[in-house]
């Protein structure tokens, strides 16, 4: 059985304590696998798999030793990169919120799926960091870069710069943007990742990526976070509607 099949197996039959959110995130995987609209690509995600362990850690004493995932983030990205349209062979999901506490390694899993589309997605990529400023902004594309020297086959096939990665094969690009609005206007990403989502003062960052995604057919949005305190912030009304969509009380596909 696959990783993230087993995983949600033991969610479901309650062998893996979990919260109600993460049940509701399991109950939605099985309702799409029986869904006659979408098939499962499991030779995709088990790619997925195998190009991250060519990503290695990057801090502390398993620097340069590789990233094996946590049954969770499997699970994360089988439904991310797994689900896709019968009619159009494209991904069902456009977007992700990820909240999870600190030290879980939420950057390191965000710079792994940035690697993954300069590297491994088809076409031209644009990939871009975001945070409210551009220290943070450089917390994810720092890593991924860093991964890049440390691991011989990504450093062969790319043009590592300070503030800018580049794959030549297809002039792929990712590099790391200020927390303003009008900086992010006029790009087009292919993946955009927002780093520590409830720091930003409001959602004009996060709206102006997603807007700039629009001719991108497979474009996605995956915003990292842990939790803050800040309970009207753009951040925390984005939790409550993804709550609403796991409840049901709301509906959106993508």
């Amino acid at each position: 059985m696959e990783i993230w099949q087993a995983y949600a197996e033991k969610i479901k039959s309650g062998e893996l304590v979990a919260c109600k959110k993460i049940k509701q995130a399991v109950e939605r995987y099985f309702n799409d696998l029986n869904n006659p609209d979408y098939f499962f690509d499991d030779g995709a995600v088990n790619k997925f798999l195998a190009f991250s362990k060519l990503c290695p850690h990057v801090k502390g004493h398993l620097r340069g030793q590789p990233i094996i995932l946590s049954d969770w983030q499997v699970f994360l990205f089988a439904n991310i990169l797994g689900f896709k349209r019968k009619d159009t062979g494209l991904r069902k999901y456009r977007s992700a919120y990820v909240q999870v506490a600190r030290k879980n390694a939420k950057s390191t899993i965000a710079a792994v799926l940035a690697n993954w589309f300069l590297v491994m997605e088809g076409g031209q990529q644009d990939i871009y960091t975001a945070a409210v400023s551009r220290d943070q902004a450089r917390i994810v594309f720092d890593d991924a870069r860093q991964m890049c020297l440390l691991s011989a086959p990504l450093k062969k096939r790319l043009n590592i710069q300070q503030h800018k990665l580049i794959n030549p094969k297809n002039n792929s690009i990712m590099r790391p943007l200020a927390a303003k609005s009008s900086t992010i206007e006029g790009t087009n990403p292919s993946l955009a990742i927002v780093d520590e989502y409830h720091l930003h003062a409001d959602n004009s960052v996060y709206s102006a990526l997603e807007l700039g995604q629009g001719a991108r057919p497979e474009g996605f949005l995956f915003a990292i976070t842990t939790a803050g305190s800040n309970v009207i912030s753009a951040c925390k009304q984005n939790y409550d509607y993804c709550a609403q969509l796991l409840e049901g009380n709301e509906q959106n596909d993508s």
